[in-house]
């Protein structure tokens, strides 16, 4: 009796026949299923859509499923899901979906989707919106860039958009078109402003501007309107943390008036379109010049007022200057008067007295200049001697130096040194100072007061501290 004819067995088209009957009796109903897409696949040429789906549980994956929308109810459900989000299904949302569980014998299990309701992924879009700022209050960074102190006029402006975007064309059109002919120094960061590469984009935007901070004064970001499911790259974490603890006010216009995104909540200012932000740096600079009016205006009121108090005040300080200066120069005339009639009384009185007696004072003063031409020659003799003895002294001390550095000089000489047993050797030339510039064999000459000796080394052996010791 064989082996085989002892069991009972299934072919593998049997057991799949199996399963396929054990599932379409007991999942024989639709069911709504929240899952991540994974993977979107649509086919161009049949019109199908195959979608990978997955639960996830901090970032590991606990269940995948393949799933399908047939040709004929994705058009519907794409155009639905569109009109109500403003995007096709991408990778990373999370859809909530009535599916109907399939087995096939060659394809395997996988779900084919009848139906998605868009309000599951607007409402899960808020939730996790809301859990980022959460974080961030709790982190207490959220408020941070707002406390910036912006300067009263904002002309140098770093731009993070897309080139290509409606938004970046309407603002610099805006900006440079200024009615009061301002003019803004302005730079643009290229970035994508919507899609999976958003966030990483933008964030490297934010990078090189950091670069650039003691230039600018605030940074803008901006594009052109969307729908709520394209601001999805506006909550991310990361990039709300950065602008948050970004260095210059940052202001956001990112065209969308219904919804704040988290770098709304974080940014110093919110403007609803990127021509918002353009009018809004426009009126700061125009409320500035027009603050800048006001104080000239106030400045001129001010001067005339003080001209006008200080000529009142001039003008009372001459009448008041004249009438001391008449007065005085009555007063001061009247003194001369006596003065001019004092002098001259004293004069007639002088040349009444007798004559003072001059020859007395010129033999006084004969006597004092002998005195003096006396001391001065006394003085001068002495000075004589000085200059006869000091240069004397001097060479005399000038050369006993010069003979103790002969002598020294005489020790130190070369020729002396050998005459007191030293001896110079050299190697090639060159004077040898220690024993690592010479090698065996090499042929070295030896200077002595009376002649040279050459030799061969043999050995080298150089003495340690501890031996010199």
């Amino acid at each position: 009796m064989s082996y085989t004819s002892l069991m009972n067995y299934l072919t593998l088209g049997e057991l799949a026949s199996l399963i396929k009957t054990t599932v379409q009796s007991a999942l024989s109903n639709d069911y709504w299923i929240i899952a991540e897409i994974a993977k979107v696949n649509y086919q161009y040429n049949s019109g199908h859509c195959y979608i990978d789906l997955v639960e996830k549980q901090e970032d590991t994956v606990i269940a995948q499923m393949r799933a399908t929308i047939w040709s004929r109810n994705y058009r519907k459900m794409s155009s639905k899901f569109q009109r109500a989000t403003g995007q096709d299904l991408n990778n990373g949302m999370k859809i909530l979906m009535l599916a109907h569980v399939t087995y096939h014998e060659v394809y395997g299990l996988a779900l084919n989707i009848r139906d998605i309701d868009p309000r599951y992924t607007l409402g899960e879009m808020a939730l996790k919106r809301q859990q980022v700022i959460d974080r961030l209050v709790k982190e207490g960074i959220i408020d941070v860039n707002k406390k910036i102190i912006p300067p009263q006029i904002m002309q140098k402006i770093a731009v993070i958009s897309s080139l290509s975007a409606a938004g970046y064309d309407d603002f610099i059109k805006k900006l440079d078109g200024n009615p009061y002919g301002y003019r803004f120094c302005h730079k643009l960061f290229q970035a994508y402003v919507q899609g999976d590469k958003a966030e990483d984009s933008i964030r490297s935007a934010l990078m090189k501007c950091k670069r650039y901070k003691d230039i600018f004064d605030v940074v803008v970001i901006i594009r052109g309107g969307g729908s709520t499911v394209d601001l999805h790259c506006f909550d991310s974490y990361l990039l709300a943390k950065d602008i948050a603890l970004f260095p210059l006010p940052v202001l956001t216009g990112i065209g969308h008036e219904r919804d704040e995104t988290v770098i709304d909540r974080v940014a110093h200012m919110r403007l609803m379109t990127p021509t918002a932000v353009a009018e809004f740096l426009i009126s700061r600079a125009h409320v500035f010049e027009e603050r800048i009016d006001a104080l000239r205006q106030k400045l001129i009121i001010k001067t005339n007022t003080v001209l006008d108090r200080e000529k009142h005040h001039m003008k009372t300080l001459k009448e008041h200057l004249m009438r001391h200066s008449t007065q005085y120069l009555k007063t001061s005339s009247l003194s001369l008067r006596n003065y001019i009639h004092l002098l001259q009384t004293q004069a007639m009185n002088s040349l009444r007295t007798p004559s003072i007696n001059l020859k007395a004072y010129e033999g006084r003063l004969k006597g004092a200049l002998q005195a003096v031409i006396k001391d001065k020659k006394q003085r001068l003799n002495e000075l004589i001697q000085m200059v006869m003895i000091y240069p004397k002294h001097m060479v005399s001390m000038k050369s006993m130096t010069l003979e103790q550095l002969e002598s020294k000089i005489t020790l130190l000489d070369p020729i002396n040194v050998l005459k007191r047993g030293y001896s110079i050797t050299y190697v090639k030339g060159k004077a040898i100072r220690v024993t690592a510039t010479v090698n065996k064999n090499d042929i070295i000459h030896t200077r002595l007061y009376d002649g040279t000796i050459t030799s061969i080394v043999e050995t080298i052996k150089e003495i340690s501290n501890d031996e010199d010791e």
